[in-house]
């Protein structure tokens, strides 16, 4: 009898136990407080426009349909590159151009690329991502998450192959650091620094210093401590100006 009262108190303390235990952090469990902590969520029915080093942008999404649009003028010209769901194309002064594939797939990819990094974490909760857990790290005194994001080749775009790590504020989920690889023209690794952050219409906008690697094919999830030792090269700044929010439903 004492042997059957012994067995059952355990059984009682390990529920217990397990009902106040934390629950283990994830990756989707991450990437779900980022979207939230940037307001990335209200991007879903939204038009956001901007300038980048002196083009005007403009992204329109409702429910799952968009349409993104780059537009470079001139004196006399004016080059505009569309994407939509179903559509890639491009015009001067208005007149539809007859473009190669290959050329016009190049074009819609430098223009997704620009939005992709202007509207994160939007859409790292895709079906077509894959989000992996790679622990935590310190910079500059701050605790992080770092979540690697790879992407599925069927629904993952073009730059399928491409290879992202964030680093998640552990307090307030906001992605102060990224880094990725990537193969256009050229192979190579870049790592951000989240600077100027402000909100518009209750969304965080940052622009980034931009960092190359300095030695020869590093491992990506190093590139943390890279920059922490200084052995990251400045290379450009990437800012967005002139950024206009409307949220269709406010």
């Amino acid at each position: 009898m004492k042997k059957n009262l012994l067995i059952f108190l355990s059984i009682i303390a390990l529920f217990l136990q397990s009902c106040y235990e934390e629950p283990s952090i994830t990756a989707d469990h991450i990437i779900d407080k980022a979207i939230t902590a940037h307001g990335s969520n209200l991007l879903e029915q939204s038009v956001m426009e901007f300038n980048f080093r002196g083009v005007e942008y403009k992204s329109m999404r409702d429910n799952g349909i968009y349409e993104f649009t780059r537009s470079d003028s001139t004196d006399s010209t004016t080059v505009v590159d569309l994407l939509a769901n179903q559509t890639k194309l491009r015009t001067i002064n208005g007149v539809h151009q007859q473009v190669v594939d290959s050329l016009m797939n190049s074009y819609a990819s430098s223009l997704n690329s620009v939005i992709y990094f202007a509207q994160l974490p939007y859409s790292l909760d895709g079906a077509a991502v894959y989000r992996e857990f790679l622990g935590e790290k310190t910079i500059k005194n701050q605790s992080y998450y770092k979540v690697k994001i790879t992407f599925d080749p069927k629904g993952g775009g073009e730059d399928y192959e491409d290879e992202f790590i964030y680093w998640i504020h552990q307090d307030n989920f906001l992605i102060d650091y990224l880094a990725y690889s990537y193969c256009e023209e050229d192979c190579g690794y870049r790592f951000r620094e989240s600077v100027n952050r402000r909100k518009k219409n209750g969304i965080i906008v940052q622009d980034y210093n931009n960092y190359k690697e300095l030695i020869q094919d590093p491992n990506l999830s190093h590139m943390d401590q890279l920059f922490i030792d200084g052995k990251l090269e400045l290379l450009s700044e990437i800012n967005i100006d002139d950024v206009v929010i409307t949220l269709k439903n406010g």
